[in-house]
């Protein structure tokens, strides 16, 4: 995987588009345990519980990677909590286009410029009803 996204990062730079490409690199959920994966002994969640399915934070904390060497500042941590629902509004703002109205999410472009992220979620909500119901609320 890291060669390929590697070779996509060339690609954008040698076609001359990296001045206004953004990539991203995320997940919806925490590591899975369908298909044989076995998320224990790889470590996938490091050091936090739970996984795909489970709303422990190992089920729903991921991390984001975003690029852009002309409006990102490299290198720079970000700790502002965001949501998977915050991905549309942001990717709208980015690319001057209209958001859907009436939406939970936020745009977080402040956050990936290094800047201060003014409007951010009071809190985090998550219902899951499969096998037995769970909830979370960060």
């Amino acid at each position: 995987m890291d060669s390929d996204v590697g070779h996509i990062v060339a690609l954008v730079k040698q076609l001359g588009l990296d001045d206004n490409t953004y990539i991203f690199f995320t997940r919806d959920n925490g590591p899975h345990e369908e298909g044989g994966a076995d998320p224990v002994y790889f470590n996938s969640a490091g050091p936090l519980r739970g996984v795909k399915r489970d709303l422990y934070e190992g089920g729903i904390r991921v991390p984001l990677i975003a690029w852009s060497p002309k409006n990102i500042p490299a290198g720079k941590v970000s700790n502002t909590p965001w949501a998977f629902w915050d991905v549309l509004p942001t990717f709208s703002e980015l690319t001057h286009s209209k958001s859907l109205p009436d939406i939970n999410g936020l745009s977080y472009v402040a956050s990936l410029k290094g800047k201060k992220q003014v409007n951010q979620h009071d809190h985090f909500y998550w219902q899951f009803n499969e096998k037995y119901l769970q909830e979370a609320l960060i």
